[in-house]
């Protein structure tokens, strides 16, 4: 019925005359043609969304990293790395970007105002070419570790990019912490100064009550 509608509309005939024509009210005629252009608007939404949603980009053209804990033993990272920064990186190793050796380091920074060099141990994870994140397992619990994506050659070892904040996997359970007992030693008065307070790190924020 719609189409007919349409037709005899495209034809230059008024509302009175299609009325006449297909035997119906005005009132019909005109509920027909509302309902049409509601089901259009909303088509048309929905094209603009799916079309929105193939635009989003793959990368964000920013140098970052982020970290974020999955569990006592693991961590989530993902990155970017813009194209300038890889093309900067390709010329300094005189070597196309997609051949260089791309890496993370994983240091264990627990209770270390964090220089670059001074981690208790790192390990290095050997990446996939086009990857930019990775779930990074076997990790101790109850530990602060900050994440590194860098490239390796054979002129250097490794050569940092990024680097991630600073994320404590959590605890398995109700067991002490690495600060509980010299906090609990600090807020009972046996110390006039918190012994751990030069080992926190210096990107981490801490709020204590004594």
């Amino acid at each position: 019925m719609i189409e007919e509608i349409i037709a005899l509309k495209e034809r230059g005939l008024t509302l009175k005359e299609i009325a006449n024509e297909l035997d119906l009210s005005v009132g019909k005629i005109q509920y027909r043609l509302r309902k049409e252009r509601m089901i259009e608007e909303k088509r048309s939404v929905q094209k603009q969304v799916y079309r929105i949603s193939r635009e989003i980009p793959t990368a964000y053209e920013l140098d970052r990293i982020v970290a974020l804990p999955q569990n006592p033993y693991s961590i989530y990272a993902y990155w970017d790395i813009q194209s300038t920064t890889q093309h900067m990186i390709s010329h300094q190793f005189t070597k196309p970007w997609t051949e260089l050796m791309k890496k993370l380091r994983v240091y264990d920074v627990s209770d270390l105002q964090f220089n670059g060099h001074n981690s208790h141990r790192f390990f290095d994870i050997l990446l996939p070419e086009m990857t930019n994140n990775w779930f990074i397992r076997n990790l101790e619990e109850n530990r602060t570790y900050i994440v590194d994506v860098g490239v390796g050659s054979e002129h250097c070892d490794f050569f940092t990019i990024v680097r991630s904040n600073p994320i404590e996997t959590p605890r398995c359970g109700p067991s002490q912490g690495r600060h509980d007992e010299p906090v609990k030693r600090w807020q009972s008065g046996e110390l006039a100064s918190p012994e751990w307070n030069e080992h926190f790190s210096t990107y981490s924020v801490y709020r204590l009550l004594k």
